[in-house]
């Protein structure tokens, strides 16, 4: 079975909803047992409800609090005796208030410092056993001048470019640390990114939402189609696997040939 983890432990952020679900319940069909984490309990909980066959722990973590990822990931451990997996999901567009000079600050603290605390935090167990698989959810917004502009694009930028760094510093402890940049995948974050043009432009009021993703995203995609969950998911299980034990520092586009357009 290609990206075969059996008896492999992970830790999935975000993975109550969207991306994070799909990389969750994929790991698992692939013989993870994981570590459903997000900052919301009840969506955690339906994330693990999903899983039948594999090991689950359902938690609530907020990726901004250092204390709530070390609990977290310290759970998981003693939980399993082992942690193999870290997949950095977790993140947002914008900030909740909808100021866009909170942005910055919101964007910055969620999908970089949340980043690097869950890696900070499962780094020392991994560099101890000599062996560990990271995989940071960054963007196709990282890459170019594209239409997604300002702290979001800053943010998944910095991503990108915190994963290099850190796969070159971790090379020789056996840890791999590799990075997904997802296309357009229909979930509630793209959901709530339709309902903003909504109310940025009343002409758009009753439209239905999804129309409004795939005329957005379908014709820059060179295929032609969005991509899934678990398409996600599926990239992912193949890099915390042992059949790419020998990929580091890379960024893998899961977009539909996007990024073929810069």
């Amino acid at each position: 079975m290609l990206g075969d983890l059996t008896g492999r432990k992970a830790l999935v952020t975000g993975a109550g909803s969207g991306i994070g679900r799909g990389i969750a319940t994929v790991l698992a069909d692939q013989g993870a047992s994981v570590a459903v984490t997000d900052l919301s309990q009840q969506w955690a909980d339906e994330t693990a409800a999903l899983i039948t066959d594999a090991s689950t722990l359902s938690i609530q973590m907020d990726v901004t609090d250092s204390a709530s990822v070390n609990a977290a990931v310290g759970q998981a451990i003693s939980q399993w005796g082992t942690l193999d997996i870290i997949v950095n999901n977790a993140g947002v567009a914008r900030a909740p208030s909808g100021q866009p000079e909170d942005d910055w600050d919101v964007t910055y603290e969620i999908n970089v410092r949340g980043v690097v605390r869950c890696c900070e935090a499962a780094l020392p167990h991994m560099q101890e056993r000599g062996y560990g698989k990271i995989v940071n959810i960054a963007s196709m917004a990282g890459h170019g001048g594209r239409r997604s502009g300002g702290a979001y694009a800053v943010s998944k930028a910095a991503v990108l470019r915190y994963t290099r760094g850190l796969a070159a510093e971790l090379a020789s402890s056996n840890i791999n640390v590799n990075a997904i940049c997802p296309g357009a995948v229909w979930t509630r974050f793209q959901q709530e990114g339709a309902r903003v043009r909504q109310q940025a432009d009343p002409s758009l009021a009753d439209r239905d939402i999804e129309d409004l993703f795939h005329e957005r995203y379908d014709p820059v995609i060179p295929m032609g189609r969005p991509q899934t969950p678990e398409d996600i998911g599926k990239t992912t299980a193949f890099l915390v696997s042992e059949d790419s034990r020998n990929i580091t520092g890379q960024c893998i586009h899961v977009d539909g040939g996007v990024i073929l357009r810069d």
